[in-house]
């Protein structure tokens, strides 16, 4: 009787694991491609040539785990023979298996490192209070006739216009299935908020600030003037904010759409309002007129055809598209760019001093930094708009796919940011814990007669993370099980990778953006790395600014950080 009760208990268990595991096949943010905590004996020399050998002989568990530790590297343990530098200033376990048996100290890393936390964000969800402004959708004079915005995945939100704002009140419950963390979106009698839209009087409460207009008409949204201001939580368009609200996403715009013909006898076509921007859009169009280029223009703003069209539609038959946005600011990049790449209308633009960082191809944009460069764009445009092979080879990117980092780019997007938030303040909660003595006493290495274990830990607190019992984070052990006691040996980017690969390959794992991408890029079941970089990084930097500069640099910050989180992006 006690071992039937056993084995439904185990069958119970297995069958909440898998529908977890099922639950999270495409919950693990794109950005990151997949989530993982990996453990790497590292002393061994893994160079290319080694490589093979190596991963052949890294194990495949897949055990349960907390989230690392704090990433001071407090956790570090001192290791005989080791310099005095990985002694902790909090001190710590040295771990020693005298039998020389590596997996007996590989196993005790385990162990200790199975530390669970209190909050359990299945059983208590992450809660976020108070309506986000959304006010930069609609005219803010009257109240809205329309809602003419996809606002994507769930939680579907209450709409209130207030003192010509209009409000959106995420209160209504939906299904969060699709969530890796549990979270909820409203007002509680009994339950403090963990986070809430706008100032939070309670300073335990996470205050949050939503926008995607530019700080150059909303000061509160420049990052370091919200900081100020008591924001703990900042999303906005920059990519540098605690969670990014992009206007992109592969399911908004159909971005690999064939491109139709082009039919119109003007070169450009412009969608300009606002005829008070801060910068000089205006001039610009001005100029490019008067050196002959043809500008169709439906705006409001030196209108000389009838507004009243479909914009997308429009666009189809222009060869160009003017994407001058209202102001010069990294990462504002609108819906007046994406829309261009949807229509194969090669984008002209004013704006983000970084739009090439956003361009899926080389050549796929020209860019208008200041109005000196006006004559020269359009001598290219009319260079462009006369020679089909020319115009052919902007539009590269269509036929041939877009680059690896504009994939990644857009790839952010598969979870939606609600979600992205709600990670965001789960990670922190577990982060805090995570500075008590009873995870800070863990050890991050061991020796053994054969060598030293120091792993490293790869995640993603972002969210590329399964839900497990304890929360939202479930590990994948990588071990190399051919460590040697030589100090000067390194571990190599060629391995690090390769191991990752051969792991996530054998747990078949497919990334989120495969379902969100348009077929012709999701590709085949291959798994390509496109950056390995420390946990706690911005997109911006994770994207585009940090970079291990060579082996010995990645070497060098493993050794310096025994209990490295790093996280990986796939494209």
């Amino acid at each position: 009787m006690k071992g039937s009760h056993s084995q439904s208990q185990a069958q119970a268990q297995a069958q909440s694991q898998a529908g977890r595991r099922r639950r999270c096949g495409w919950l693990l943010p794109l950005l990151v491609g997949a989530a993982f905590l990996a453990e790497i004996a590292f002393l061994g020399r893994l160079d290319m040539a080694k490589n093979a050998a190596a991963v052949e002989s890294w194990t495949t568990s897949f055990y349960a785990r907390s989230s690392a530790p704090a990433r001071d590297g407090k956790a570090a343990v001192v290791v005989p023979g080791a310099d005095a530098d990985d002694a902790p200033p909090g001190g710590g376990e040295v771990v020693e298996e005298d039998d020389g048996d590596i997996r007996l100290c590989e196993e005790r890393l385990e162990r200790e490192d199975g530390v669970p936390h209190d909050r359990d964000f299945d059983k208590d969800p992450v809660l976020v209070g108070g309506a986000a402004k959304v006010s930069y959708l609609f005219s803010r004079s009257a109240p809205p006739r329309a809602l003419p915005f996809h606002f994507g995945d769930p939680p579907p939100c209450a709409l209130a216009f207030e003192l010509g704002e209009l409000l959106l009140d995420c209160s209504a419950q939906q299904d969060w299935n699709k969530c890796s963390v549990g979270c909820e979106f409203g007002f509680s009698a009994t339950k403090t908020p963990d986070a809430t839209f706008g100032i939070a009087p309670d300073p335990t409460v996470e205050s949050i600030l939503r926008s995607m207009e530019s700080s150059q008409y909303y000061s509160e949204n420049n990052i370091a003037v919200a900081r100020g201001r008591g924001y703990k939580i900042v999303m906005t368009t920059s990519l540098s904010s605690d969670v990014p609200v992009g206007y992109f996403s592969w399911a908004e715009y159909d971005i690999m759409a064939p491109v139709p013909p082009k039919t119109e006898e003007a070169l450009a076509a412009a969608f300009i309002s606002n005829c008070g921007a801060r910068n000089f859009r205006l001039q610009a169009l001005e100029m490019l007129e008067s050196l002959d280029v043809k500008i169709d223009s439906y705006g409001s703003c030196h209108r000389n055809h009838d507004g009243k069209v479909d914009k997308v539609e429009t666009l189809k038959r222009y060869k160009f598209s003017l994407a001058f946005e209202n102001s010069n600011e990294e990462d504002y990049v609108t819906e007046k760019f994406f829309q261009s790449l949807v229509t194969g209308a090669i984008p002209v633009v004013i704006g983000a001093p970084n739009i090439q960082e956003f361009s899926p191809g080389e050549g796929a944009i020209l860019h208008i930094k200041e109005l000196d460069d006006v004559p020269s764009i359009a001598k290219t445009m009319k260079h462009i708009a006369s020679n089909q092979e020319a115009f052919n080879q902007s539009l590269r990117w269509k036929y041939d796919g877009p680059s690896d980092s504009f994939k990644a780019l857009i790839d952010m997007a598969a979870v939606h940011s609600s979600c992205r938030l709600c990670i965001h303040v789960a990670t922190k909660i577990h982060e805090k814990e995570e500075r008590t003595p009873k995870f800070m006493n863990r050890p991050c290495s061991c020796s053994s007669k054969r060598g030293k274990v120091r792993p490293s830990h790869l995640s993603n607190s972002r969210g590329d993370a399964c839900s497990n019992n304890r929360g939202f984070m479930d590990a994948v052990m990588v071990r190399c099980r051919q460590c040697q006691a030589s100090r000067s040996d390194q571990l190599t980017m060629g391995a690090l990778e390769s191991a990752v690969l051969a792991k996530f390959r054998s747990l078949n794992h497919v990334p989120v953006w495969k379902d969100e991408r348009p077929p012709s890029i999701r590709g085949g079941d291959e798994l390509k790395v496109y950056k390995i970089y420390p946990i706690g990084l911005t997109q911006r930097q994770a994207l585009y600014q940090f970079r291990f500069r060579d082996d010995a640099d990645l070497d060098k910050y493993i050794k310096d950080h025994p209990c490295a989180k790093l996280e990986v992006i796939f494209v």
